[in-house]
Formats: C-alpha cells, sequence, structure tokens
C-alpha cells in the first residue's frame, strides 16, 4: 500500500486483509494510525528482512528500524500478523530461518507470524508446525516440484 487511498479501495473491493511492507517500515506513524483505523485485524506487517534489518523499496534500501524494533511498536498498537521474508534465504531452497521464526514467536506470541524464504520440502513445513509456526508461504518449491498439492493436502488432513 502506498496510500490510505489505495488502502481503502482494497477493503471496499472486498479484501479481509492489506499487507503493508515498505510504509510500515518508512512511516510506523501512519501505519500504526491505520491499525487503529482500519483495525488490527485487518493490517499485516509484510517484512522483508536481512540480518534483522528491514529491506524496503525491492530490497534495495535499508530502513531505520529494524524487525523487532518495528514488531514492538506495533504489537503495543494491536497488530496481530506478520509475514516475515527471510531475503538471505528467499527463493534458495536452503530450508528456512527456523531460530529465528522461533525466537519472534516467543518475544511476540500476540503476532501470528507467517514464514516466508528458503522453504524447501515438507519437512522444513512439518518442523515449523512442530515449533509452533503454523503459517507458511510456499514458493519455489512448490513451482519446482519438492512440494506438490497432493503432499500439502495429506499434510492439512493429518494435523
Amino acid at each position: 500500500m502506498k496510500s490510505e487511498e489505495s488502502l481503502r479501495k482494497v477493503f471496499d473491493a472486498g479484501a479481509d486483509y492489506a499487507i503493508v511492507g515498505s510504509l510500515a517500515a518508512l512511516h510506523p506513524e501512519l501505519f500504526e494510525e491505520w491499525l487503529l483505523r482500519f483495525g488490527a485485524e485487518k493490517m499485516i506487517l509484510g517484512a522483508d528482512v536481512l540480518d534483522g534489518t528491514i529491506r524496503v523499496k525491492g530490497w534495495i534500501e535499508s530502513a531505520p528500524a529494524t524487525l523487532e524494533e518495528l514488531l514492538t511498536r506495533f504489537a503495543a498498537s494491536g497488530l496481530t500478523q506478520a509475514v516475515c521474508t527471510d531475503i538471505s534465504r528467499d527463493g534458495m531452497l536452503s530450508g528456512p530461518s527456523v531460530q529465528m521464526y522461533c525466537r519472534l514467536a516467543s518475544l511476540y506470541p500476540s503476532v501470528k507470524i507467517t514464514v516466508s524464504g528458503g522453504i524447501s520440502s515438507m519437512e522444513d513445513i512439518r518442523e515449523l508446525d512442530n515449533r509452533g509456526l503454523d503459517r507458511v508461504i510456499v514458493g519455489k518449491a512448490f513451482y519446482e516440484g519438492r512440494i506438490t498439492i497432493g503432499e500439502l493436502k495429506e499434510w492439512w488432513q493429518s494435523v
């Protein structure tokens, strides 16, 4: 989202949620305002992270705050969801940053963390689920056939 007008259009079109990335990192006061105005349950922080630093504008620039600083600030304003992408692993099929995501889940129990970046197999998904991280974005592993819809469906039905 680049503006409140575009955010309103998204909700007016029927969306239940909106993911806000660079704007939230660069203008946290505005994102906090949106959490209150539109409802924290509708706003999702999108954070692309490299070594704890949030990267913005297509990963080209660093934001002034760290991921933990923003999560602390936004959790205090009611944030309930965040999609966190470890860009050092995104598209690499090298496995997710399990320790980073577990630390975030521990520090911010009121925020549901969606794991993104590095998912390479169903084993990655099982490990994350066993650690209480039950939201995962699967990209390249799906496209390359390392994870199939059938496997996801079978796993989903077993949990």
